[in-house]
């Protein structure tokens, strides 16, 4: 997705730059449900000129978006506890598919083609070598890792950085580099799947109507409408504490709707009985990337998950990707920038966009600490108590107040994806003038 943000940026505002894309799959297909998209990344898709398209196809009513509802879902009554607005969901194929037919470069795009590794140049205009699995090789002036979670170029590029601190006798530094090249398990385990709305009774599809998030002691569900209403996307998702530690088990594997139905008794019957409806779900351990220390090396890069995949509790991987690409594809276009200089054309990519992600990462981290009751003074209350209303009712504030403090950057006006082009564009000067 990042990948295809990133093309239709250079197609609208570089199309004298030429891009490639290599896909793994045979085809272009997604594994997944809903995504979720703030005001921060609906800038993005208005100023792609997707907003029309998009709006038609979540089926709001409401131009401006949905409103997410959060909720104590794990006592006998249901308790709203704070609402955030202007959020437009879809189901991540249809997003996918509308990206695709914008970016119209069948040409482009050219699948089957797993990265095992690339070259590093030894000059600033020699081409960079891409190695295929299947023994192909191809050669471009930039690398652009959108290549995912366990990503290649990520791989390749703190392999070399690790090499090189080695070969000057830097050795600890040298294992730093190592350990950012595999991803880590967050300790959360999360069940995904869909609902059609014609399964449901009266009662609950007016109850999934509302986009949602039920939180309770050391697990939640998220429920929110896609495909204009016809589909119900259902999240569960169940901390352990084994964040940190290699998961013992596949990282994506089928279940059961009964399975994951145990794993939440004591929530409202309505939240447990969209999920005993669910249609095949699958079972995901929650992955991310270490802090890294940087997303670039000479002409390459890396974005969206391949740079900071992180857990998906702000509803925020999707849009960093999108920003990764928007933010580098201003750079590319812009008249300063050659292939002379480009390294350090990077390095501006890096400086605005590592930091404000890296934010967004870990507060994606925090924000799941709330959802599941592990914060904001809530730590000491153990599951028994929260289900059956024991604590202290200003806990419900203490959670408003955190669940603000942790979605304002997605709604500040102050922290627009504007504000950061502008930064870039005044870093782009400094560099047309060295």
């Amino acid at each position: 997705m990042g990948g295809l943000v990133l093309g239709l940026c250079l197609k609208k505002y570089a199309s004298d730059v030429r891009f490639d894309i290599y896909e793994s799959a045979a085809k272009l297909t997604e594994v997944g449900a809903g995504v979720a998209l703030s005001p921060r990344i609906w800038t993005i898709m208005q100023e792609l000129g997707l907003e029309e398209e998009l709006v038609k196809v979540t089926g709001a009513v409401d131009r401006a978006g949905s409103d997410l509802l959060f909720r104590k879902g794990d006592e006998a009554k249901v308790i709203d506890i704070v609402r955030f607005h202007q959020l437009h969901m879809f189901h991540r194929s249809m997003l996918q598919r509308i990206l695709a037919e914008k970016l119209d470069a069948t040409d482009r795009i050219h699948f089957s083609k797993r990265l095992t590794s690339y070259s590093e140049p030894t000059s600033p205009t020699e081409p960079i070598v891409l190695n295929f699995k299947d023994g192909t090789t191809a050669t471009c002036d930039i690398v652009i890792g959108s290549d995912g979670i366990r990503s290649s170029v990520r791989r390749t590029m703190f392999a070399n950085l690790s090499d090189e601190s080695e070969r000057h006798g830097r050795i600890e530094e040298a294992s730093r580099f190592r350990a950012m090249v595999e991803p880590i398990w967050s300790g959360h385990v999360t069940y995904r799947g869909l609902v059609p709305a014609s399964d449901l009774s009266e009662e609950l599809r007016q109850f999934a109507s509302t986009p949602q998030i039920l939180c309770g002691k050391d697990r939640h569900i998220v429920l929110y409408p896609v495909s204009g209403g016809e589909l119900v996307n259902v999240v569960s998702s169940v901390y352990t504490l084994g964040s940190g530690t290699v998961y013992d088990g596949p990282w994506v594997e089928t279940t059961t709707s009964e399975k994951v139905a145990k794993l939440c008794e004591g929530f409202i019957p309505n939240g447990v009985a969209l999920i005993k409806s669910m249609r095949e779900p699958l079972c995901w351990a929650l992955h991310t990337v270490p802090k890294l220390t940087t997303y670039i090396k000479g002409r390459s890069a890396l974005i969206g998950d391949a740079a900071h995949a992180m857990v998906p509790f702000q509803g925020a991987g999707l849009g960093q990707a999108i920003e990764d690409g928007f933010v580098l594809a201003n750079i590319l276009a812009h008249s300063s920038v050659a292939l002379a200089n480009v390294s350090e054309a990077l390095k501006i990519y890096d400086d605005v966009r590592r930091p404000f992600s890296q934010t967004v990462q870990q507060g994606s981290e925090c924000t799941g600490e709330l959802y599941q009751l592990r914060r904001a003074g809530w730590e000491n209350i153990s599951v028994e108590d929260s289900a059956a209303g024991r604590y202290p009712p200003e806990l419900l504030s203490d959670f408003e107040k955190d669940a603000k403090a942790q979605m304002e950057w997605q709604y500040d006006p102050g922290a627009s994806i504007k504000g950061d082009i502008a930064k870039v564009l005044s870093m782009l000067e400094t560099l047309s003038a060295q």
